[in-house]
């Protein structure tokens, strides 16, 4: 047992000597709720971070040192100006953004109509203006995004397998298929698999339909590694050419899927955008599915600002898939912020919740039990542990919790028996145990399905032009996944930081 609370103390060592960062995290100031996806930017140097969907963020501490101004935007909030010198270094610092929203007069939505002579124009001409702006807005030439990725899933609130990288993806521009044109490649310069999150093997098997499948929904082969699969879930980005359903191809079919339903004006940095509520045909989606979603459009420039689909089965209404993307101003043109995509699957669980081992510790008068994975802890109760000697049954005095895996239950001294002895502590004893889950939702001694929602994400960082490719870095296979690619060494994306969640996401 002491070389359990050795290892515990080397770990706890090992947290205080990481390197400081300031925590934070982005609410609304209303209803407290997390402010998604905000954009952190820094003042001095003009580089940033996003927020992840619990508003989370950490900042490296030597831009506290520096003296660095926070600027803090979000679309629909007004923006926040904040000195690093008034965060504080040892807790989560928490920022409030106020809601900016305007309702449009509802008449917009009907189609042209003239309100004291002006013409307006409808939710259907706003967006065909955009998707025609596109060759204007965006860029044509070639430019790199450096910044933040992660994949990850999430299991009742938790998250599971957690990898992160720093990656540098290069672009030839619009015009140029994404995935096929041999300019558009990406360098890893970081990659960790994160060990302070759970890992679970059973969550990575690949869709096969059976074992591992979307519920109602067939899954077409998307091919390609972790990189690829995101970057078709960019219709805007790939505006000419085949995304995901029922979007298509976003400059052919987008108008002609869609019913749009509302608009209002919202906010970016002070700058009023167009938010159109829309949904998908019902014809498209059938009886068993529906899909909706928003597209925030500029007034003066007609760009895309912002770009969220939900595809979601009827009867549940439970989220099947979603795309959340966002693009920012940068030196006139439009280039991508962040990216999001997740969706839901099941995986028939071929792991075994079960007890790994139980030991009696005679001195201590206290039974160990091992488990095979990490415990829910609101699970546990003393009552649903129950053990015998020789058909006497032993009362279980208190428990403790030594670690995730691992439970301490020290048995009433009177109701041990006097043969029980320290050479065969283990001969004669009986023990039942019930009731417990782990962190998945697993039943102890029960094979069940995992319900799960499989994240891939990138949060720009950085934008840099550039008219060639470096010669002197590898960058990744398309068709492998990101954890045969190999690792670049380049001190200049230093710069560029791992903004690993604080803590597991709540449901």
């Amino acid at each position: 047992m002491k070389k359990v609370l050795f290892i515990l103390l080397c770990c706890g060592l090992s947290v205080q000597s990481q390197v400081q960062e300031i925590l934070c995290k982005v609410i609304e100031s209303d209803t407290r709720y997390p402010v998604s996806y905000a954009t952190i930017q820094f003042q001095k140097s003009g580089n940033g971070v996003i927020a992840n969907i619990d508003g989370d963020f950490r900042i490296p501490y030597q831009y506290k040192r520096d003296g660095d101004i926070l600027l803090i935007s979000c679309i629909g909030y007004k923006s926040k100006t904040l000195a690093l010198s008034h965060l504080k270094d040892k807790e989560i610092n928490v920022i409030t953004l106020i809601p900016k929203v305007e309702m449009l007069d509802q008449v917009i939505i009907t189609g042209n109509s003239k309100t004291n002579g002006k013409s307006k124009l409808s939710p259907e001409e706003i967006i065909q203006k955009a998707i025609l702006s596109i060759p204007k807005n965006y860029p044509y030439t070639p430019y790199s995004k450096v910044g933040y990725y992660r994949d990850y899933q999430i299991v009742n609130g938790n998250y599971y397998n957690l990898n992160e990288a720093i990656i540098e993806s290069f672009d030839a521009g619009f015009g140029t298929d994404i995935i096929m044109d041999d300019y558009n490649e990406t360098a890893i310069y970081k990659y960790t698999e994160n060990k302070d999150f759970n890992r679970d093997s059973t969550l990575l098997q690949v869709y096969d339909g059976e074992s591992k499948y979307i519920n109602n929904t067939t899954l077409s082969g998307q091919g390609g590694n972790e990189l690829s699969i995101l970057n078709i879930h960019n219709p805007i980005r790939n505006f000419e050419q085949l995304s995901f359903s029922f979007v298509y191809i976003f400059k052919k079919r987008f108008l002609l899927n869609h019913e749009f339903l509302d608009m209002k004006t919202v906010y970016l940095n002070d700058k009023p955008l167009y938010e159109i509520s829309f949904k998908a045909l019902n014809k498209l989606t059938g009886v068993s599915h529906k899909a909706k979603g928003k597209i925030y459009i500029s007034k003066d420039t007609y760009g895309i600002h912002k770009f969220v689909y939900q595809v979601l089965e009827t009867k549940s209404l439970d989220v099947l898939l979603e795309v959340e993307i966002e693009y920012v101003l940068r030196n006139a043109k439009m280039y991508l912020n962040y990216i999001t995509f997740n969706n839901k699957f099941i995986v028939s669980d071929s792991f075994y919740f079960d007890v790994d081992n139980v030991q009696y510790d005679a001195e201590e008068k206290s039974f160990y039990v091992f488990f095979n994975s990490d415990l829910l802890m609101s699970s546990l109760d003393k009552k649903d542990f129950r053990f015998k000697f020789k058909k006497k049954k032993l009362m279980v005095e208190e428990f403790n919790v030594i670690d995730e895996r691992t439970i301490k239950l020290r048995i009433a001294e009177w109701s041990i028996p006097e043969e029980v002895n320290t050479k065969d502590a283990m001969k004669g004893f009986e023990y039942r145990i019930k009731n417990i889950t782990d962190k998945t939702g697993r039943k102890l001694y029960q094979k069940i399905s995992l319900t799960a929602y499989q994240f891939r994400e990138f949060f720009v960082q950085d934008v840099l032009s550039k008219s060639e490719k470096p010669n002197n870095v590898k960058f990744v296979d398309k068709a492998k996944p990101l954890s045969n690619a190999k690792v670049n060494i380049d001190q200049s994306k230093d710069l560029y930081w791992l903004n690993s969640p604080l803590k597991a996401i709540t449901n």
